[in-house]
């Protein structure tokens, strides 16, 4: 997990991620986010799931929809923050408090994820 260091939810956890440019497969960008926001590259994506998300920014509410994928960091221990992440934080997926994620997207597939991976 990341924690927002930027609006909007600044402070609350939330996945690597963001918005694929112009052109850009989801899976191309989810890379490009990735290497963006913890500096590591990742492998073997596979889609998840999608969720929509009311995303507010500077008094404009975007409705979007968020995919998620399931990969493997490559050499995870290289991971650092960028200006936009105040930490990085390894959580058991049934150790997250999902009262402090940024985004009801992400809440909706971390659920779905231990339901399905975490017994």
């Amino acid at each position: 997990m990341t924690r927002r260091r930027m609006p909007p939810k600044r402070g609350y956890y939330d996945l690597p991620g963001g918005f694929a440019d112009w052109g850009e497969s989801l899976e191309t960008g989810l890379k490009r986010e990735i290497k963006e926001e913890i500096d590591i590259m990742v492998a073997d994506l596979r889609y998840f799931a999608s969720f929509p998300n009311p995303y507010s920014y500077k008094k404009v509410t975007y409705f979007i929809v968020d995919a998620f994928f399931i990969c493997k960091p490559i050499h995870p221990e290289r991971m650092r923050p960028n200006q936009e992440i105040s930490e990085i934080t390894i959580l058991k997926p049934d150790k997250i408090d999902l009262k402090r994620i940024a985004f009801e997207s992400t809440r909706q597939a971390l659920l779905k994820y231990r339901g399905k991976f975490v017994r």
